[in-house]
């Protein structure tokens, strides 16, 4: 059966940040994949800059697979704001996928930040990213204390999770006494062959209950309010 889930006329705009290695790109696929199967329409843009002579990995993986709906190579920044709004379906979903992030006053994340409705930061469980992503949080911050005309909810993904270790424990525990939403679906670390780290360019699999189906529904939920 389709399931469903309400976004509002208008759509939503949702932009999937963090530093590198984090399965942001990985699991946008399956994201958009799965919103789709619900009945969403989807759409996205690969902001992540490749280097000469290649193209983002969420849109190679796009030329070659359905992921659901379009994704747009990138989009100057100066106009990200007015583009995700153009190119987001009626009652349905615009993601904006990024490249790792960078702590640059100014950025080009500030442009993402600037043009979405929600802010999916992706981290893993450790000290060290506990540390790091407090540039992020900083620049939601920024933006709110300057009166920015948006600024996006934050919500947190921890990915890849050993869920035989007790890291991401003590990080959810932290965050959320540092008042931060951190989602309850966590993105598992696998290097097995069928696993998420081995997805990209091929056909999404979607199966019931899985991580990624969970954070579908959870972003759905965190989208619908």
């Amino acid at each position: 059966m389709v399931k469903k889930r309400p976004i509002p006329p208008q759509g939503r705009r949702v932009g999937v940040l963090g530093k590198g290695g984090t399965t942001k790109s990985t699991t946008l696929g399956h994201l958009l994949a799965h919103w789709s199967d619900r009945g969403i329409p989807v759409a996205a843009a690969d902001q992540d800059i490749p280097g000469d002579g290649e193209v983002g990995s969420l849109l190679t993986w796009a030329r070659t697979q359905n992921l659901g709906g379009t994704v747009h190579p990138p989009i100057p920044h100066t106009r990200l704001r007015e583009e995700t709004r153009r190119l987001t379906p009626p009652g349905g979903i615009f993601a904006v996928d990024t490249e790792a992030w960078k702590k640059v006053a100014g950025g080009p994340h500030f442009s993402v930040l600037a043009a979405v409705d929600l802010a999916v930061w992706f981290m893993q469980p450790t000290d060290t990213e506990m540390e790091r992503s407090g540039s992020v949080f900083g620049a939601i911050d920024h933006l709110t204390a300057v009166g920015a005309a948006n600024v996006p909810r934050l919500v947190i993904v921890l990915s890849m999770v050993n869920r035989q270790s007790k890291a991401h424990i003590e990080t959810r525990a932290a965050l959320t006494d540092e008042g931060y939403h951190v989602l309850e679906t966590m993105i598992p670390f696998t290097q097995a062959s069928r696993g998420y780290a081995h997805a990209v360019g091929k056909p999404v699999r979607l199966v019931d209950n899985s991580p990624m189906d969970l954070l579908a529904a959870e972003l759905l939920e965190e989208m619908s309010k």
